[in-house]
């Protein structure tokens, strides 16, 4: 099956014979088919509920740590999350592109796990790894990202990097004004980790990628 359009075109060995496209539809590229602008909103939106919250999270954290319930609920959200980052287009990958997912999955997971000391420092992991997902699918709908050429092929992936790395630091900077929260180096370096891992994970199941 295809995740979207192609022409496939026939090449005909006998000379003066026009080639002929054929187009493949698939239900599912109907319904990829977002506008820029609900990308971006979408996208700006949960960055947006990410810094909004931030003033928040913390008491919300206490409270769940006090109930026994904090590290259950990360588990859970993680877990939540899990099936649409391995099966998200995965029928139009080839097997070793599926194979690279769940790799970088796992190192998602042994750095959320391993690295951050508190549950809800690895929530970090889970946020921004999105987050870096979020900005990959709102560039692929541009024709910057979807029909590169030979000059911007590192540009493609440099960009949505530099924008993670921006929406984590700017999620820092806030919290350096609010009073319940701190400044934190590490956590600059954790939301940058997960939005690059998740810019590899959109990577597996692009449309650019797919064309290469």
């Amino acid at each position: 099956m295809i995740d979207s359009i192609y022409s496939i075109t026939l090449a005909y060995p006998i000379k003066g014979v026009q080639r002929a496209p054929i187009i493949l539809h698939h239900p599912v590229m109907k319904a990829q088919n977002i506008p820029l602008s609900v990308r971006i909103s979408l996208t700006t939106a949960y960055l947006l509920c990410i810094y909004c919250t931030l003033g928040i999270a913390r008491p919300i954290a206490e409270y769940l740590r006090s109930t026994g319930i904090l590290f259950p609920t990360v588990i859970a959200l993680f877990t939540l999350c899990l099936p649409f980052a391995l099966f998200w287009r995965y029928k139009t990958i080839t097997r070793t592109r599926f194979l690279m997912r769940i790799l970088l999955i796992l190192c998602l997971l042994c750095a959320a796990f391993l690295t951050a000391a508190l549950p809800e420092e690895r929530l970090h992991f889970l946020t921004y790894g999105f987050a870096g997902w979020l900005i990959c699918w709102s560039l692929e709908a541009t024709s910057f990202f979807s029909t590169p050429s030979q000059k911007n092929k590192i540009l493609i992936w440099l960009v949505p990097c530099l924008l993670v790395w921006l929406a984590g630091g700017t999620d820092e900077l806030i919290q350096w004004w609010l009073p319940n929260r701190v400044f934190d180096v590490r956590d600059i370096i954790f939301n940058a980790t997960a939005g690059i891992t998740g810019i590899a994970l959109f990577a597996t199941g692009g449309r650019t990628m797919l064309t290469r």
